[in-house]
């Protein structure tokens, strides 16, 4: 079971990170972009039209993209003091406590970016400039939300069937 987990995780790690790098590449052209309207507003008083709507859209993806990465490498904040002061077996039992209450975190938001997304596409939401349709980049976002809930729980089994440590 463990060695299922151990290949499952190293599969979400690669998509993870994978969807990572997406996100950091596309910071990299939002910011050309930024530059490029910035220095057609100032040369030529021509800015881009419709590029802030597009970058708030694109924003949304590229800062989702980075979510199943941040859960399943452990980059997030944890108070380990409580479970230093109590030991090795409550450190473990703290540490899946707070892996089940991100579940249950990721879980709610996964619910919420689905009814949100279903909102936008039904009224048929757009960018007010250019007209473009938000609902399909929601979906993407949504979609990123809710891949983290696998990642997430490959977190918590992986904290459950880790020993606790010896010593501290």
């Amino acid at each position: 079971m463990s060695n299922a987990i151990s290949n499952a995780e190293a599969w979400g790690g690669w998509i993870a990170r994978s969807l990572s790098l997406l996100g950091i590449l596309g910071f990299v052209v939002l910011a050309l972009g930024t530059i490029s309207d910035v220095m057609l507003r100032w040369l030529f008083s021509a800015p881009i039209d419709g590029f802030a709507e597009i970058a708030r859209l694109g924003v949304a993806i590229m800062s989702a993209s980075f979510l199943p990465a941040a859960l399943i490498e452990r980059y997030h904040i944890s108070i380990d003091f409580l479970g230093k002061w109590f030991g090795p077996r409550w450190h473990q039992v703290f540490d899946v406590f707070a892996a089940v209450v991100t579940l249950g975190f990721f879980t709610l938001m996964g619910w919420q970016f689905i009814g949100y997304t279903q909102e936008l596409a039904s009224a048929g939401e757009t960018t007010w400039i250019i007209g473009i349709k938000v609902a399909p980049y929601w979906w993407v976002v949504t979609g990123f939300v809710i891949f983290c809930i696998p990642v997430q729980i490959l977190v918590l089994l992986r904290v459950i069937l880790r020993s606790p440590e010896v010593s501290e």
